[in-house]
C-alpha cells in the first residue's frame, strides 16, 4: 500500500514513486482506492519508471494498493 498527501500550500499535482523490492519480471495489479481505477503493471515499470500519482485537490491524499497477479523472470 502507498499513501501520498497533498500539503494545502503544495504546488504540484502529480508525482513519481520508485517502489523497491519488487519482482522485475512480474506483474502487478496497482488500484487507486478513491478512483477505484486499476492497471497492470511489471515490478520493473514500477521500480524504475516508478507509481505516478495524481491529487488535484489542495490538500488531498491518495491510497493506492499493489498486487502480485503473474510471477515471472526476475
Amino acid at each position: 500500500m502507498v499513501e501520498v498527501f497533498r500539503r494545502s500550500g503544495s504546488p504540484f499535482e502529480a508525482a513519481r514513486f520508485q517502489l523497491r523490492g519488487l519482482q522485475s519480471g512480474s506483474r502487478y495489479s496497482v488500484t487507486d482506492l478513491d478512483a477505484a481505477d486499476s492497471k497492470e503493471l511489471t515490478g520493473r515499470e514500477l521500480m524504475d519508471e516508478g507509481l505516478a500519482v495524481v491529487i488535484k485537490a489542495k490538500p488531498g491524499a491518495a491510497i493506492i494498493t499493489y498486487n502480485l497477479v503473474k510471477t515471472g523472470p526476475s
